[in-house]
């Protein structure tokens, strides 16, 4: 009969133990929770505040670093219905484009490096939409020594990828734009899609700026 230790502290059997492995705890990654915090929130200002230059102490976007002046900014609204000349053709896209767009010229209060990624994040967002152009002309004249067939197909190809590089585009920077979500010029408001940090430091340094 085995002899049982009463000092040994209770367990499984050693058969047992030399079979089992430590198991890591999975936890969330910083990041993820960050970006889950981060998530861009709507928030309407008025337009005379913004285009008479949106003054903060602190970086509306990051709401930690401290702001000395206003970066010029230019909002610009596109109304969804100008999109529908993406089933017709370049030309009236351009046509609908150019006329149903609303711009507001202002400045907001951003530290630089809250600056720099606004900016960057544009520039790749805007890179994406001339793809969205581009893509499906270019398609289309590699189609054209083809057939017909193949000119449609190029041009569906080229749209499909425009599209699919706008959407990455715009999740890679979503926690970094500051984008415009709507303009009323009626009404005088202008509604932003920012930081959370953006409202908080809104409603402490410039209550009156909102819509």
């Amino acid at each position: 009969m085995e002899r049982i230790d009463r000092h040994r502290s209770p367990g499984p059997p050693e058969h047992i133990e030399q079979h089992l492995e430590p198991v890591a705890i999975p936890t969330p990654s910083l990041r993820s929770a960050e970006q889950r915090v981060r998530v861009p929130q709507p928030i309407r200002l008025k337009i005379v505040a913004v285009q008479g230059g949106l003054r903060t102490h602190t970086c509306l976007q990051c709401g930690v670093n401290p702001v000395s002046e206003p970066v010029p900014r230019k909002f610009m609204y596109v109304p969804p219905w100008v999109y529908v000349g993406l089933a017709l053709n370049v030309v009236i896209l351009m046509i609908l484009y150019f006329a149903g767009r609303q711009v507001v010229q202002g400045s907001l209060s951003l530290c630089p490096d809250c600056d720099r990624a606004d900016k960057r994040g544009r520039f790749w967002r805007g890179l994406s939409v001339l793809g969205l152009i581009l893509f499906p002309i270019a398609g289309a004249l590699l189609g054209v020594p083809i057939s017909e067939g193949a000119v449609a197909f190029g041009a569906a190809s080229g749209l499909t990828a425009g599209i699919a590089g706008m959407v990455a585009a715009t999740r890679k920077t979503r926690a970094d734009v500051i984008v415009c979500r709507k303009i009323d010029k009626k009404g005088g408001t202008l509604e932003l899609m920012a930081a959370p940090e953006f409202g908080d430091v809104i409603d402490n340094e410039a209550p009156q700026a909102r819509g």
